[in-house]
């Protein structure tokens, strides 16, 4: 390769990094919110989450296997959602303020609710 077709193509490399790494790790700009989850032997921790009105992220991770909660139920919206061993699930959602949003396990023992402010 020539020395100038590779001075440019350094000089485009430098500027695409210097567009892509000031937002890694960060949210962008307009996404939704996160609210997370863990699943834990005393069930969905917390029991009661609070999530601004609009669209939310619920991120769900499973920590442990001594529980049924292995699947996440939402009341009213017919969806089943999997959660598996300690690997988060994202599960979009909307919600109006005021709304609250009732999930529990498979079996129905262990509960939880979004709540919108």
């Amino acid at each position: 390769m020539r020395r100038g077709t590779a001075h440019r193509l350094a000089l485009v490399w430098l500027g695409f990094l210097a567009l892509v790494l000031p937002g890694c790790g960060r949210r962008q700009a307009g996404a939704a919110p996160e609210v997370r989850i863990q699943v834990t032997r005393d069930g969905f921790v917390p029991a009661v989450a609070t999530a601004p009105a609009g669209p939310v992220t619920l991120v769900v991770t499973r920590r442990t296997d001594e529980t049924c909660a292995t699947d996440m139920v939402f009341m009213g919206l017919d969806t089943t959602v999997s959660l598996p061993l300690r690997r988060p699930v994202r599960i979009p959602i909307t919600l109006a303020a005021g709304e609250t949003l009732h999930y529990a396990c498979g079996m129905d023992m262990y509960k939880g609710q979004v709540v919108a402010r």
